[in-house]
C-alpha cells in the first residue's frame, strides 16, 4: 500500500467554470436548435406545425420527435463533458433556481450568466452560418390559437418539473450516482415532446436568448424569461420541501 498521499485535483476557477458553462451551453443550443433547423422544413416548428395550422404528417411528426432527441442527447453530453468543472448549468433558470436554495453563491451568478448567453449565442452563429438560408434558427414563439397565459403556465410548469429533476439527481447523495446526466436529458426530450408544437419548448432563457438575437425575432421573449425562471425556482424549492436532508 502507496504511503504517498493521492494529489487533490485543483479546484476550478471561476472563469473557468464560466468558460466550461458557455461551451456546454454552445453544445446544447447547437444540437438541439441543429436538429429543429434540419429536420423541421422551415426551421421554425411552431409555425410550421402549429402556427400556420399545418396537420402534422409523418415527417413532421418525424422532426418534432427528432428534435427533442437533439435537445435530449445534447443536453446529456454536455453534462457529462462540462458537469464535473462547471456543475452543468447550461441554463440561466438553473443558475437562478439553484441559488435560490442555496445550492450555487448569488456573487458566481452573473458570470455563469454572462456564459450561457455567449454559448447560446454562438451556436446561433455558427447554425446560421451553417444553414445559411434558414431565416429561423428553432426560434421560440407562442403558436395561433394559444393566449400568451397559456403558453405562460406550459412553460412555468415545465421548467419547474425539470428543475424538480435536476434538483433530485443532481444534489441529492441519496440519487444514484452517474445517472444525473441521463435523468435531466430523458427528462428534456419528454419535455419536448409535450410543448414543441405549443411554444417551441425554451425552459431555458439562453436557448431563447441566441436564436432569437441572431434572427432578430423575439416573438413572447418575455414569456421564455418569466415561465423558466419562475417555474424554475418553484421546482427547485419544493424538491428541497420533500427532502428529508438539507446536506
Amino acid at each position: 500500500m502507496s504511503t504517498i498521499d493521492p494529489i487533490t485535483p485543483p479546484e476550478p476557477t471561476l472563469v473557468q467554470r464560466s468558460i466550461a458553462e458557455a461551451i456546454g451551453t454552445f453544445i446544447l443550443v447547437l444540437l438541439g436548435c441543429g436538429a429543429a433547423v434540419a429536420l423541421v422544413p422551415g426551421a421554425d416548428y411552431v409555425g410550421q406545425l402549429a402556427g400556420t395550422g399545418l396537420n402534422l404528417g409523418e415527417s413532421n411528426i418525424a422532426g418534432v420527435a427528432g428534435t427533442a432527441l437533439g435537445f435530449g442527447f445534447g443536453i446529456a453530453g454536455a453534462i457529462y463533458a462540462v458537469g464535473h468543472i462547471s456543475g452543468g448549468h447550461l441554463n440561466p433558470a438553473v443558475s437562478v433556481a439553484l441559488t435560490v436554495i442555496g445550492r450555487f453563491k448569488a456573487a458566481d451568478l452573473p458570470a455563469y450568466i454572462v456564459a450561457q448567453l455567449v454559448g447560446a449565442t454562438l451556436a446561433a452563429l455558427a447554425l446560421k452560418g451553417i444553414f445559411v438560408d434558414a431565416e429561423l434558427l428553432g426560434n421560440n414563439a407562442v403558436a395561433e390559437g394559444v393566449s400568451n397565459g397559456s403558453a405562460l403556465l406550459l412553460e412555468g410548469v415545465l421548467t419547474a418539473v425539470f428543475l424538480f429533476v435536476i434538483v433530485a439527481v443532481a444534489t441529492d447523495k441519496r440519487a444514484t450516482p452517474g445517472v444525473a446526466a441521463l435523468a435531466i436529458g430523458l427528462t428534456l426530450a419528454a419535455i419536448h415532446l409535450v410543448a414543441i408544437t405549443t411554444t417551441g419548448t425554451s425552459v431555458n432563457p439562453a436557448r431563447t436568448f441566441g436564436p432569437d438575437l441572431v434572427t432578430g425575432e423575439w416573438s413572447g421573449f418575455w414569456i421564455f424569461l418569466v415561465g423558466p425562471f419562475v417555474g424554475g425556482a418553484l421546482g427547485a424549492v419544493l424538491y428541497n420541501v420533500v427532502r428529508p436532508d438539507k446536506d
